[in-house]
């Protein structure tokens, strides 16, 4: 009768101790659970509704209004057809304004590397080449690259008041910086 019940209270022990090692379960994924994890997630948008969206948050305000072709694109920014797969580039058809829209839609990671250097670059001789009306050298300098999700964009867009013009400089170009804030913020509504 011992030998028996310390049988059974020895198969009681390994039962517990294996019980202890064994890996806990999750539920199995549904179909309905996994289409409403993949439902969140946001897609990309469309260049047009970001172009939209962008040109809708400045109203009035926004002045280009000269579409760039894909070569005038290539010789300005120096992007290659072969890096997007969508590109939108404004300037105003009057120079007096230093206004551009670009918003370009990387074909890949690779290509959007490529893309913002080359707008950087961009930017960088728009600084410090600037043949601009001195008016517009500040705004200018609050010029903006924006990457997001597929795209790079580049922002020197927005207006500011005469009686911020007239402060200092750093002030100036704070408030252009600000404006173009309107640009990424429009953007970044697109993908919540």
């Amino acid at each position: 009768m011992k030998k028996k019940l310390i049988a059974m209270l020895i198969a009681c022990l390994c039962v517990v101790e294996a019980a202890s090692v064994v890996v806990p379960f999750s539920e199995p994924v549904t179909v309905e659970a996994a289409t409403k994890k993949t439902s969140k997630k946001k897609k990309t948008p469309n260049l047009n509704k970001v172009y939209n969206a962008v040109k809708d948050a400045y109203g009035k305000d926004y002045i280009p209004n000269s579409k760039l072709s894909k070569d005038e694109v290539n010789a300005r920014y120096g992007l290659k057809k072969e890096w997007y797969s969508g590109v939108v580039a404004e300037l105003p058809m009057i120079s007096v304004n230093a206004d551009e829209l670009v918003i370009v839609k990387a074909k890949s990671v690779d290509s959007k590397k490529k893309i913002k250097n080359a707008l950087k670059q961009y930017q960088k001789n728009l600084m410090e080449n600037m043949h601009q009306y001195p008016a517009n050298q500040l705004k200018v300098q609050a010029s903006k690259v924006y990457v997001k999700g597929n795209y790079v964009c580049f922002f020197v867009l927005g207006s500011i008041d005469s009686k911020t013009e007239q402060k200092s400089d750093e002030k100036v170009i704070a408030a252009y910086k600000k404006q173009n804030e309107k640009a990424v913020n429009a953007i970044k509504k697109l993908y919540k």
